[in-house]
């Protein structure tokens, strides 16, 4: 530890409490006690001490959670509530992994003002990267509350190290527990690192109080963990106490799990390592799911699948007979009175796991014949490849062990939990520097059409200028279009984008430096701007409908239409949609003001919350608040109008499903979905007019088409059968036949017999072979022969094959079609 760390934790308490400094003899740490001792009281340098044995005053997590917040409220601190377990305000992270995490980056940079200062938060937090020891060793778990009293001392000093320690010291006090061992670490995380002092009682680490002050730098002269730091002007108490664990502590049992989960592992029927994990990740899963996320293969929502996954498997191992559900409920039970936030998402938690858990059963009725392919290909699996299996197709390695002999990393499923914990970080390619700022005008003259600017800069086919009413490309909106006039040029402004601070104009003439004038193309921007507040109202509108997991997952739109991608468990059914494009228009029809305005991050985060952040984590400390009161507010840089009554009409054009998890929905709004309407009732009037009737009686002439049509399919299928030819070749017959009904092949191969049939379709056309399953021919081997002499491809299974050949060879090839046939049939008499 560098020296200058080190002072940090030489503090005047442990002089004045009588605690004294000591080398552990096993790990070499120091750390600090009153009671002498040769170590550190850690486990394994010590054992527990305290099961069957407990310490403190005995308390549930109901009544350690509130002894700690209302101890530092009555010191000074403001209690908050707990963040989501997804960390949306983070592109970094997709889970809340600590208290800390809730005022990273833009608090610990000192960008914005802490909510409160100091503070108190029990915070839930969830980390997977231990997932196979959950159950097993007795203190892991995936989900944990991290108890923490936080001070920003940032120009003023509010409370550093001193106060810090004897803060916990009284704490711990005022719960029984005298007697402490402080021991001297390092931490990092974040981006930020600092000095810390573990706190330990009987062999348990049941808190950590870091001094954060620095933060990484490449060339930074502090080294911690193996990074580079340098001090930070702001200078950070980061604690964290483990809620479950002092619960644990106080109560004594053999395993945490048995102190912190008794009613879930009654329930339960069972007292074992599978039980107990599945106690903690249904308590996990009941945060997730109530927090909004959605299982799918990507992201978050994979990690939520995970655990869906682990625990089902467990479930079996165990031979449970409760499911999933219920042990959730348990749970919701025993928290609503402090997170009632995830009662209220109860039915659609049910839904949820119904879907998976056929989902997954799914996957197991296939995985093993898709291993058995996987095998013969592979022969030998690697770690790589068990992952790719579980990653891709949800086949847990317990599956392929079944059928090929394979060693299962210990820690496989923490393995897989930690390739996705982290959120990808979209690298974006440098952006070429400019040394212009430009004004951005749209955002105040967000309804003026023309301005006049100065042209700073002339590049090969762009300029940049002082100001500028022209929208660049961004948060999925299009760029504006029009025209820059100058001395009688009047140059088409093509493409629009920002580039640091300055906005890039394409142009198709050359324009020089000097006074220009621009002018926009208003009736594009005005239709965009219709189509982007018509996104955050299809939004809200799914919101309302399908429920509070229904978060952006993109979007995107231009002058005709707009997109929006929404996380949801399900295809969105006919008649949901009908209710949501009602619903939307009932918003746009509210007449409701839409409000722009910049707001400080902090400010903005505690009067909206995090469902600010549908596009995602803006990096700026000031955003840009689009608020459509008692509907929508969403930080947004986008051009919006100023009533929703402006945006006319919102027609949703068409729904489709991107990926597991993600539905998209397509809309057109104002002129552009009245434009959609007439050019459907024009299509419905051509076909009524095709099929001679009314456009009311539409249906019911296509209805009447179609079952004309089947009956003369039918009709047709009859004639082929009676007036097929065939020949009988040592008591099998041949059927040669063009066009023939794939029905009409089928019914005519059931007892020794073979079809040879084309299918012309222009220049190219198919030629089938089939036979009879009685037969031993293997027609798929028939059809790859005659498609390699032909210069094709062919293939299919052993009793029908089919070969892509050209229309002027077809003849050829059904003569050697033939040929092979009747070579097979007589080999295999």
């Amino acid at each position: 530890m560098h020296p200058e760390l080190q002072k940090t934790l030489q503090l005047k308490f442990f002089k004045d409490e009588g605690f004294v400094r000591k080398k552990c003899k096993k790990c070499g740490s120091y750390f600090w006690s009153k009671v002498e001792r040769n170590t550190c009281n850690e486990y394994p340098c010590d054992n527990y001490s305290f099961i069957d044995n407990p310490v403190g005053k005995k308390m549930d997590l109901r009544e350690m959670r509130e002894a700690f917040l209302s101890f530092f409220e009555r010191h000074g601190h403001t209690r908050l509530k707990r963040y989501p377990v997804v960390a949306r305000w983070r592109d970094d992270i997709y889970l809340t992994i600590a208290s800390i995490a809730d005022f990273q980056p833009h608090v610990t940079s000192g960008e914005v003002p802490p909510p409160a200062n100091p503070l108190v938060i029990s915070q839930p937090s969830i980390r997977l990267n231990d997932l196979d020891e959950v159950g097993k060793s007795g203190r892991h778990l995936t989900i944990f509350e991290m108890m923490g009293h936080h001070a920003f001392n940032n120009g003023e000093q509010v409370y550093w190290a001193e106060e810090t320690i004897q803060y916990c010291q009284r704490f711990l006090e005022s719960i029984g527990i005298d007697d402490v061992v402080y021991k001297e670490a390092e931490w990092a995380g974040g981006g930020n690192a600092g000095a810390c002092l573990e706190v330990i009682v009987n062999g348990l680490e049941v808190a950590t109080l870091v001094f954060m002050n620095l933060k990484e730098a490449k060339e930074g002269k502090y080294v911690v963990k193996g990074s580079n730091y340098d001090e930070m002007p702001m200078k950070i108490v980061d604690t964290g106490y483990g809620l479950e664990r002092l619960v644990w502590l106080t109560n004594g049992s053999e395993n945490v799990y048995e102190a912190i989960f008794p009613q879930v592992i009654e329930k339960i029927g069972i007292a074992n390592e599978y039980s107990y994990a599945i106690a903690d990740h249904t308590k996990c899963l009941a945060f997730m799911l109530g927090d909004g996320v959605v299982p799918s293969n990507t992201g978050v929502g994979y990690l939520a699948r995970l655990l869906i996954r682990r625990t089902l498997r467990f479930m079996d191992k165990i031979d449970s007979n409760t499911d999933m559900f219920s042990l959730i409920e348990e749970h919701l039970n025993y928290l609503k009175k402090d997170f009632p936030e995830l009662a209220r998402e109860k039915s659609r938690m049910k839904e949820i796991l119904d879907i998976e858990r056929e989902k997954y059963y799914a996957t197991l009725e296939r995985g093993k014949s898709l291993v058995k392919r996987y095998v013969e290909r592979k022969k030998k699996l690697s770690i790589d490849d068990l992952i790719e299996l579980y990653d891709s197709h949800g086949i847990h390695p317990e599956i392929v062990k079944e059928i090929v002999s394979i060693d299962i990393p210990p820690n496989f499923e923490s393995m897989v939990a930690q390739k996705h914990a982290k959120a990808g970080r979209k690298e974006k390619q440098k952006e070429k520097e400019y040394p212009y700022e430009t004004k951005l005008l749209y955002y105040e003259h967000d309804y003026e059409k023309e301005f006049d600017a100065l042209v700073m800069h002339a590049g090969k086919g762009f300029v940049i200028l002082n100001q500028t009413l022209f929208y660049p490309e961004g948060g999925g909106e299009k760029y504006d279009t029009g025209y820059l006039i100058q001395n009688g040029v009047k140059a088409r402004v093509i493409k629009v984008e920002k580039a640091g601070k300055a906005v890039l104009h394409y142009i198709d003439k050359k324009l020089e430096k000097g006074n220009v004038h621009g002018v926009i193309d208003w009736d594009r921007r005005y239709s965009m701007m219709r189509h982007h507040t018509a996104t955050h109202i299809i939004n809200a509108a799914t919101r309302k409908v399908l429920g509070n997991h229904i978060w952006q997952a993109g979007s995107e739109l231009d002058e005709n239409e707009a997109r929006l991608d929404v996380t949801h468990y399900k295809r969105i059914g006919e008649e949901e949609a009908k209710e949501i494009e009602k619903e939307a228009n009932r918003m746009v029809a509210s007449f409701k003001p839409v409000i722009k305005k910049f707001m400080r991050r902090d400010l903005a985060e505690k009067k909206y919350g995090m469902r600010l952040y549908q596009g995602g984590a803006p990096k700026t400390n000031m955003l840009r608040i689009v608020e459509i009161p008692g509907i929508d507010s969403e930080a947004c840089g986008g051009m919006h109008v100023n009533n929703t009554g402006e945006i006319g009409m919102i027609k949703i054009v068409g729904i489709e499903r991107i990926q597991d998890g993600v539905e998209r929905l397509r809309f057109c709004a104002g002129e552009k979905a009245i434009e959609y309407i007439q050019k459907q009732e024009s299509l419905l009037k051509e076909a009524a007019n095709l099929l001679k009737t009314e456009p009311s009686r539409l249906k019911e002439a296509i209805e009447r088409l179609l079952k004309e049509n089947k009956r003369m399919q039918k009709e047709m299928e009859r004639m082929q059968k009676s007036v097929a030819k065939y020949e009988e070749y040592y008591g099998i017959r041949i059927i040669m036949q063009d066009e023939m009904a794939a029905k009409t092949i089928k019914e005519l191969t059931n007892e020794k017999s073979v079809v040879i049939s084309a299918s012309m379709k222009n220049d190219n056309a198919i030629l089938t072979i089939a036979c009879s399953p009685d037969l031993s021919l293997d027609c798929s081997e028939i059809a790859k022969n005659v498609a390699s002499k032909f210069g094709s491809k062919g293939g299919g299974k052993r009793t029908i094959g089919m070969a892509g050949i050209k229309s002027n060879d077809m003849e050829k090839a059904k003569e050697e079609v033939l040929k092979m046939v009747k070579e097979a049939i007589k080999h295999n008499l």
